[in-house]
């Protein structure tokens, strides 16, 4: 949900200076692109023993479609089960009964599905008939058995995580461990075993609640963005619809699996103290054999223009907050690069416009926050100004007063020390994020996995460095149109 440059900052903390000289990122980026389609990015960096290493895939949650959401998500979480030979004690025997748990998962929620009409003594039946089968299917499972071996060979960082757009997978290792990774991961992304599956499902369901129905954050991002998508699948959770949720399969995740987890849809980026020639053969060696053709994947819905503005009002027993959205092009377009340069004007420390107009001195906003890439950046997001008054201050009126400030950047005057503020910021940014393996790993394999070109760090900064005061005032006035507005309030539930 973070901007760009707030994601640069945010990797960039704690991190010591970049000398000036660094040399370009063009010069120090080794790319190579193996037979059946997988990109692979190589950097050197002979700082320290270390290595780290993220899968990007372009699979999240805008590729799925209504009654089957939830599945990207749900495929991030299976990929840490293991294979036919991690995490079994016995994958033949294990086998069949997984085949057996998901048949009798199938019938159980066939006759949940008929509601008052099921047959509660078949339910009672089948769920007992599920119980004994999951807990055989258990005594051949070793926990955990994937985290075990990286932690116990020096890996850390062995996460993953799901976005609209892509879905990543990380660690970080001693670099000496490098062919362990290979062989581990090339064997989980082609040889997945969905065992547990429905233990999960019910874990995400769980998440569901937590993260979504019960948080005033969540279900104000929810039904705001269920506002601003009218047709794309933007509008769509990634953690799924509960009913969803509920009528997922291990056939719904085999599909997905087979479509989107091709290595044509697969980028893997390696930064730390490697030798590129040697990364080349090792990954060419491990995953240059996969040759699962690509599935017909699902057509992405267009969004209609707007043609008025939108509103949605949730009641919460939480503080009210106010979101206000409005569309922005997709990159290449140049707004895609200025709308950063608008975010650091109006919220970024204590001088910014709107901190300094409605936090410190009308004490009007409790918090003010802008993204400018939300929800995804494959395609077209919104400049979403996120903030939560301050008593005695209403929803109404503190959007009221927000809607002013956008009107003074459109007609008043950029100072030069504005814009220097911006381009300084966005300097120290990319320079901090070129000092940590990890933020490159991850930085290389977002922009290659959602733009299609690994480059584009450095256009964003060229771009940022070139702009001008008026190109700034004349993206404040294509983007911020009353029309074209999306509003959500969160307000109190009263008595």
């Amino acid at each position: 949900m973070k901007s760009l440059q707030n994601l640069l900052l945010l990797v960039s903390l704690s991190l010591p200076a970049l000398a000036v000289t660094t040399p370009s990122l063009e010069s120090r980026v080794a790319e190579h692109k193996l037979s059946n389609g997988i990109t692979l990015l190589v950097m050197e960096r002979h700082f320290s023993p270390t290595v780290s290493i993220r899968m990007s895939f372009r699979a999240g949650s805008v590729d799925e479609v209504n009654g089957k959401t939830g599945l990207a998500h749900m495929f991030e979480h299976m990929l840490f089960k293991g294979t036919r030979t991690i995490g079994t004690k016995n994958y033949a025997l294990e086998a069949p009964l997984l085949k057996k748990i998901d048949e009798f998962q199938i019938q159980l929620d066939i006759e949940k599905e008929k509601g008052d009409k099921a047959d509660q003594s078949k339910i009672s039946g089948l769920l007992d008939q599920l119980r004994q089968t999951q807990e055989q299917a258990n005594a051949w499972v070793v926990p955990n058995e994937l985290w075990g071996i990286y932690e116990r060979e020096g890996g850390s960082g062995l996460n993953a995580s799901t976005s609209r757009d892509i879905t990543r997978y990380t660690v970080d290792l001693p670099s000496n461990k490098l062919t362990l990774w290979a062989a581990l991961d090339s064997d989980r992304v082609q040889n997945p075993v969905f065992r547990q599956f429905y233990a999960e499902r019910e874990v995400v369901k769980e998440e569901r609640r937590m993260r979504v129905d019960t948080s005033p954050d969540g279900l104000l991002l929810e039904n705001f963005l269920a506002t601003a998508y009218m047709a794309h699948p933007y509008r769509m959770p990634t953690i799924g619809w509960e009913s969803d949720l509920n009528g997922l399969h291990m056939a719904d995740l085999e599909a997905f699996y087979k479509t989107y987890y091709t290595p044509d849809q697969l980028t893997i980026s390696i930064v730390g103290d490697v030798k590129t020639a040697a990364v080349i053969r090792l990954v060419e060696k491990y995953f240059g054999s996969w040759k699962t053709p690509r599935g017909k994947r699902n057509p992405i819905t267009e969004e209609p223009p707007m043609v008025g503005p939108r509103q949605v009002t949730v009641r919460f027993d939480a503080q009210p907050q106010l979101v206000i959205g409005y569309p922005i092009p997709m990159y290449p377009d140049k707004d895609h690069f200025l709308v950063d340069a608008l975010q650091n004007l109006m919220v970024s420390g204590t001088t910014s416009r709107l901190q300094k107009a409605l936090v410190q001195r009308k004490k009007m906003a409790n918090t003010i926050n802008i993204y400018t890439d939300y929800p995804g950046s494959r395609y077209a997001p919104f400049f979403m100004i996120m903030a939560s008054p301050q008593h005695p201050y209403t929803n109404t009126q503190l959007k009221t007063a927000i809607e002013a400030e956008l009107e003074k950047i459109k007609k008043d005057v950029i100072a030069e020390w504005e814009l220097e503020k911006v381009r300084s910021s966005v300097e120290v940014a990319v320079l901090s994020t070129l000092q940590s393996n990890a933020g490159l790993a991850d930085m290389l394999g977002h922009f290659q996995t959602v733009f299609g070109d690994w480059r584009y760090l450095t256009r964003y900064q060229n771009e940022i460095s070139a702009m001008t005061a008026a190109d700034i005032q004349a993206s404040a006035k294509r983007l911020f149109v009353a029309d074209r507005q999306v509003t959500g309030f969160l307000e109190t539930k009263k008595p």
